[in-house]
């Protein structure tokens, strides 16, 4: 029976597309291993500037940060070619991925740049709150990428669960 086929027992999500394919698997693993060592680049080049930001503790925070998140991101790459899911489950979870990776990154990056305290209070002790639209758009960011992070992550469990062969 091919996908196309409607039968009482065809769920909507095998309607909607099948399993990822090796050369699927292969492009979004290879795309996310790339933006894997680009953010962790990232995060060493964000590392050098550590004493001119405005919350050096925040910068510190940013560096570890975006080196975890390039990794993170290169892991996840090397796991796509075993995950058992449909292509359109491939594309949110690759973009989940991404952008959290980006946003997380770049939100942190203006905690340190230009001190903002109200989502960093550990490494923002001591400073005078940032302009109040920047706390919110870093805050919104930052609470955002830990929804999209954890989504990701059950795609990517949902697509490494055992699986019974036909």
């Amino acid at each position: 029976m091919s996908t196309v086929e409607r039968t009482p027992h065809t769920s909507p999500i095998q309607l909607s597309s099948s399993v990822l394919s090796k050369s699927q698997s292969e492009i979004y693993r290879r795309n996310l291993l790339w933006h894997g060592f680009f953010v962790t680049t990232l995060g060493f080049i964000i590392g050098i500037f550590i004493p001119l930001y405005a919350n050096p503790r925040a910068g510190l925070a940013t560096h570890t940060l975006a080196i975890a998140q390039g990794m993170f991101l290169s892991v996840t790459g090397l796991t796509f070619p075993y995950l058992k899911i449909p292509h359109w489950m491939g594309i949110i979870t690759f973009w989940l991925l991404v952008i959290s990776a980006y946003v997380g990154v770049s939100g942190e990056f203006l905690g340190a740049v230009f001190g903002l305290t109200k989502i960093l209070v550990i490494t923002a002790q001591g400073l005078p709150l940032g302009p109040l639209w920047m706390e919110n758009i870093v805050e919104i960011s930052t609470k955002a990428i830990t929804v999209f992070i954890l989504l990701a992550c059950g795609f990517i469990l949902f697509g490494l669960r055992p699986v019974t062969s036909d």
